[in-house]
């Protein structure tokens, strides 16, 4: 991993002329109803439990793509900590803005409020360009042994097929770390800071559709509730996406 002390510019906000979003917040821990056993209505699901993982998944369907203006460029924002102030990834999709702005593919950075620390690149320079896809992805924050690992995974999309991390460090970055878990993640940074930064009117919709909770037994707790980014009104007749069952 190649390590930074460059105070965060301009590079990282490139070309993101911000349109129309809608943001919404996901259930805070103590509001989420397990649904079952002995708990009722406002148990926190993850009390009294060490949190090591948290996975969310996400959601975006593109409309019309226009390659030759590179849009529309989205991000997702994630990690353990608010990003205003403390350690956090980025992810860039149909583009990229280290150490200068690219077209196409992504790149993840990781950041300690305005510090970059590094970033990775991916599939650069294809953009998206197919009409009506659908991209999904599951963003990683991990605590393993006394390293902080944040990555993309299980990205699919017609544009650039499989995406993010493949075994390497391609979309992957881990730092040391004296966290003893995650505890005090928070579902509502990664909703208050993502967006569509470019180009909004040719995304139909882009929702963060689960989380998933880990401990060192697995999987612990399931957030279904989706959590809506933005959404055009056009989302509700538009067909579904050429890739949806895949």
């Amino acid at each position: 991993m190649s390590a930074f002390t460059t105070r965060r510019g301009s590079a990282r906000w490139t070309a993101c002329a911000v349109t129309a979003i809608c943001f919404a917040t996901s259930s805070a821990w103590g509001q989420v109803d397990t649904g079952g056993g002995d708990a009722g209505a406002g148990v926190d699901p993850l009390a009294g439990v060490d949190i090591m993982k948290v996975e969310e998944d996400w959601v975006l369907d593109i409309a019309n793509p226009d390659p030759e203006a590179d849009c529309p460029q989205i991000i997702t924002v994630f990690g353990p900590s608010d990003p205003t102030i403390g350690t956090h990834a980025v992810v860039e999709l149909n583009h990229g803005t280290l150490p200068d702005f690219s077209e196409g593919g992504m790149q993840l950075s990781v950041w300690w409020g305005d510090w970059l620390i590094g970033y990775r690149r991916q599939h650069a320079p294809a953009e998206l360009y197919y009409a009506i896809e659908r991209l999904t992805y599951t963003t990683v924050t991990e605590v393993q042994n006394n390293r902080l690992k944040l990555f993309v995974a299980n990205g699919e999309s017609l544009t650039w097929g499989e995406f993010g991390d493949d075994g390497t460090s391609s979309m992957k970055v881990e730092l040391l770390t004296e966290r003893a878990n995650l505890n005090e993640w928070n579902p509502d940074h990664s909703i208050n800071h993502s967006r569509v930064t470019y180009g909004a009117n040719r995304v139909n919709k882009y929702v963060r559709s689960e989380i998933r909770y880990y401990t060192e037994s697995g999987l612990h707790y399931t957030d279904s509730n989706e959590s809506v980014i933005h959404r055009l009104t056009e989302d509700e007749f538009a067909p579904d996406p050429v890739n949806a069952g895949d």
